[in-house]
């Protein structure tokens, strides 16, 4: 009996010592909000901070730093445009809720950095620790982080947007292995323009192989501005710092949607009130000749199970079925266009820790990081060293679009930006539903946008 008390005693002693082993190893959690956005496949854009917080835990220990980081991520895929997620952000932003870091397309760094929203880097990368990591970063995407020369995001990614195309619909029509294999060069010269993709788009609903021509994007995006500016429209002075309405090319372009819905009908005159999920269906299952989509379409189609009997899609199928170029020039050897819309990460400045915010995102966009999220989302890399990554660089895909960049344009950086676009999206809305005519739709915009902007606007006529 005694020496089982005395047992039991030993026992209390040693758990009480590891008691007190243990709370000498406490360490306070800190909590990391993470907001992102994108196509389901985008979700490494904040489960990649999600993993840079092991490695940046293992660094505290090591610096017997006391602080231990844990992310918290939402993903929002529900194609909410940048507007409705600006909003959200402000007022959770005001009342001191709004997370610690989001991850945005670069055309809101000028609106955040000009309401004091998003913190400034530039002290942050020369002194911390992680600053390095960011030394490789490409200069021009560097660029789009930017507002009046200081910095305020980090380059998550970059893309192009794409004219994809049914490869086995071409074949159907009579097209050879050859000349469909040739498409996308022929595009890339300027021998295949936006009329002859207009009249192969009718042809084939004609023929009754497809139920739609063309289809472009539903909610507001970058691809409308793209549309544009490949009709020679301006759409930013820098010099002057002002938005431009260029009244000409503004015509042409609505023209355009115009004659795609209401006149051709290669597109459904509802096009912009389409819900996201049932546009993918019908073009995964080929019933859609032509689709302005983008690069992250590629590695999103692999992981969301649109088709209704494939489900998610093999990398075969697609190059088997779906073919990818430039955006067509609007005249015979007239230059094809593309654009790059950079998500990149902004840090909230009200966040308490803004070194564990700052070294999370610098952890995250190490090459190994970046080259995972590129692969799995359809994405570019950031780095020239991440574009070595195995992962990366042996992927077929992104060989074949590697030369799209020589083509590409971005948005402005201006806190103004998201006025002009929503103006533009409403007035493609108007005349694609038959509400108004072109000319008429411009004039709505010029009245739009002299009451938004005020002498903040350009007007060429």
């Amino acid at each position: 009996m005694k020496k089982a008390l005395n047992l039991f005693f030993i026992f209390l002693l040693v758990l009480g010592m590891t008691i007190v082993g243990f709370a000498s190893e406490e360490y306070e959690t800190v909590i990391i909000r993470v907001s992102s956005k994108g196509s389901a496949a985008d979700v490494a854009r904040g489960q990649n901070l999600v993993r840079a917080a092991e490695e940046l835990n293992r660094w505290l220990a090591q610096k017997n730093d006391k602080r231990r980081v844990k992310v918290e991520h939402i993903h929002d895929s529900s194609g909410t445009d940048d507007n409705e997620t600006n909003r959200r952000f402000f007022l959770a932003w005001h009342s001191g809720h709004a997370e610690d870091i989001i991850a945005l397309p670069h055309s809101n760094v000028a609106l955040y950095a000009e309401g004091n929203y998003a913190l400034p880097l530039d002290e942050l990368i020369k002194t911390s620790e992680f600053g390095s990591l960011l030394e490789g970063i490409y200069d021009n995407l560097w660029e789009a982080a930017k507002y009046k020369g200081r910095i305020y995001a980090v380059p998550q990614d970059a893309e192009a947007r794409v004219l994809f195309y049914r490869k086995d619909v071409l074949a159907q029509m009579g097209w050879r292995e050859q000349e469909i294999a040739d498409l996308a060069e022929k595009i890339r010269e300027g021998q295949f323009t936006l009329e002859d993709m207009i009249a192969l788009g009718k042809q084939a609903q004609e023929q009754k192989l497809v139920d739609w021509g063309f289809y472009h994007r539903p909610t507001n995006g970058p691809a409308f501005t793209m549309i544009l500016r490949a009709f020679g429209g301006e759409v930013y002075n820098a010099e002057a710092d002002k938005i431009v309405l260029d009244k000409k090319a503004l015509t042409k372009a609505l023209a355009f949607f115009r004659r795609i819905t209401q006149e051709e009908k290669i597109t459904p005159e509802g096009m912009t009130i389409m819900e996201w999920r049932n546009l993918h269906q019908v073009w995964v299952e080929g019933d859609v000749l032509f689709w302005l989509g983008g690069t992250w379409h590629w590695g999103e189609y692999q992981q969301v199970p649109y088709h209704s009997t494939l489900g998610e899609l093999t990398e075969d199928y697609m190059f088997a079925n779906m073919g990818y170029a430039l955006f067509p020039a609007v005249e015979q050897g007239g230059r094809p266009v593309t654009l790059t819309n950079p998500f990149v990460y902004m840090i909230n400045s009200k966040t308490k820790h803004p070194d564990l915010a700052f070294a999370l995102v610098a952890l995250a966009s190490q090459p190994e990081y970046n080259a995972l999220h590129a692969v799995n989302s359809g994405h570019m890399v950031i780095s020239p060293d991440a574009a070595e990554q195995p992962l990366y660089k042996e992927n077929a895909f992104f060989k074949s679009v590697a030369y799209m960049l020589e083509y590409t344009m971005t948005q402005p950086n201006t806190p103004r930006w998201n006025n002009f676009t929503t103006a533009l999206y409403k007035a493609v809305q108007a005349v694609e539903l038959g509400q108004q005519t072109p000319e008429e739709a411009v004039g709505w915009m010029e009245e739009q946008l002299k009451h938004d902007l005020g002498d903040q606007l350009l007007i060429l006529e």
